[in-house]
């Protein structure tokens, strides 16, 4: 279960606690969006302890998984980080990760002498027409897990002739493909839909593997496709000062 203070989904918990499933089948990431007036900009840690103590009460469980949403607010950054530092110790969370980081920002972190947790996880848009292929092996040196997030790109090219030709090949469906691409690389996908046969299609991916050739193919697609920064200009936030 994926939510965010930034997404207005952390009240979900009704439809979670309806659904039969225990608690320790469930995998609850949320994450903390800095803000940008106030003591975002003045007192890092304490707001952002703050928000992961109003998460938690909002979703009635602690989180397995806090995440910094983006690396914005450079002075305050290490503050933020020490927040979920705080948090993780108070037991709010598991673990603590970022998202949108870039190897100058996870650098810094893992640099700071205030610091004393390393990133369990970086989530960043990944998908084969936007390879982050830096970040992922400065990650996958440090043990830092990958999330990949729009792994299907918005849908945007799964009638791309490429992709489709590696799906027929395969007897799956592009989306399909995309989720096992992702996990071939070692990272892990976030594939988003509302219908329940999509849901288990995009499960369903273990039957199959694909070819060395096919993930060259599939490799040699990136056209630095952002799906979910254009309202920002298309901005990368893992290049961000």
């Amino acid at each position: 279960m994926s939510s965010a203070a930034f997404y207005e989904n952390e009240k979900d918990r009704p439809r979670r606690a309806g659904s039969g499933i225990p608690r320790e089948e469930i995998f609850i990431t949320s994450k903390v969006w800095p803000g940008e007036d106030g003591e975002w900009l003045t007192d890092g840690s304490k707001v952002v302890l703050e928000t992961v103590q109003r998460s938690v009460e909002l979703l009635g469980t602690h989180t397995d998984l806090y995440l910094l949403h983006t690396p914005f607010n450079k002075q305050q950054r290490i503050n933020y980080w020490l927040g979920l530092e705080a948090a993780r110790q108070k037991g709010l969370t598991t673990s603590i990760g970022v998202s949108n980081f870039g190897v100058a920002h996870l650098e810094e972190l893992l640099a700071s002498e205030k610091t004393s947790v390393p990133p369990a996880a970086n989530e960043v848009e990944l998908h084969p027409f936007l390879r982050k292929d830096d970040i992922a092996a400065f990650c996958s040196e440090r043990s830092i897990a990958v999330i990949a997030y729009s792994p299907l790109a918005r849908a945007l090219r799964l009638n791309h002739a490429v992709l489709a030709g590696v799906a027929e090949a395969h007897g799956v469906s592009p989306a399909q493909v995309l989720v096992r691409w992702s996990m071939q690389h070692g990272y892990v996908p976030l594939p988003k839909s509302v219908r329940a046969e999509r849901i288990a299609q995009n499960a369903d991916v273990f039957d199959f593997e694909l070819t060395q050739a096919d993930m060259a193919a599939l490799d040699a697609l990136d056209e630095r496709l952002f799906t979910e920064w254009e309202e920002w200009g298309k901005l990368d936030p893992t290049t961000v000062p």
